[in-house]
């Protein structure tokens, strides 16, 4: 009986020891490289009735702290931070919208840094504001819950009348996993980036070269 005890005794510090080594958080930043997941939306044909040129300018980072996204709490003590592109959130941001316009077949490239370098002819020019980019997840007993949120002012220019629009859109995403991985982060911002650019896209519609919104007139 007290060989079993020990045994159930050292079973139990093994068990408790691994736990602590998985559930302690170290510091360290994770950083992410997000991507635009494939899209086949069947209202992207009635979209593109005309072929745009659309250039990208780099976006705004509005959010009170630049430094990191967010941060994995840990059971028993600790935390993991997180960021993507390397901390470059403006520029990740805008060629993550290139991407989808892209998969949406839109003519999109990105507006060039260098004054020097000519930049394509666009019909429409692109821009937006990231207001929040949050990425955050708990850990428990066998669990951690994810919840990413992410809100971008977009405005859109259009060449042929001089019109605006303007639109902030946001979307939100949360999972729970029992095993965890950065990369189940990284898999939920794609997926709540695909919904706000699925937003994006289903309240424009396409006239005369321009953008318009789908419910009225430019701004």
């Amino acid at each position: 009986m007290k060989t079993r005890s020990k045994d159930v005794r050292l079973f139990w510090s093994i068990l408790s020891l691994l736990v602590l080594t998985n559930c302690q958080g170290t510091g360290q930043t994770v950083n992410f490289d997000p991507h635009a997941l494939s899209s086949h939306s069947p209202k992207a044909a009635a979209i593109n009735e005309e072929s745009l040129t659309i250039v990208v300018e780099p976006f705004q980072d509005a959010r009170p702290d630049q430094q990191r996204l967010g941060s994995r709490t840990h059971l028993w003590g600790g935390s993991t931070h997180f960021n993507a592109w390397n901390g470059n959130i403006s520029e990740g941001m805008a060629t993550l919208a290139i991407e989808y316009l892209q998969q949406r077949h839109w003519r999109a490239s990105q507006l060039a840094d260098d004054p020097t370098q000519a930049n394509p002819a666009s019909d429409v020019t692109l821009t937006g504001t990231v207001l929040s980019l949050d990425a955050n997840a708990k850990s428990g007993f066998g669990f951690t819950d994810i919840v990413v949120d992410m809100k971008v002012r977009f405005e859109a220019k259009n060449k042929a009348d001089g019109s605006k629009i303007r639109m902030v859109l946001g979307a939100t995403g949360t999972d729970t996993v029992a095993v965890f991985s950065p990369q189940d982060v990284e898999r939920l911002l794609n997926l709540v980036a695909k919904d706000l650019y699925n937003q994006l896209f289903q309240d424009l519609k396409v006239k005369n070269k321009a953008f318009h919104l789908q419910s009225g007139s430019p701004s």
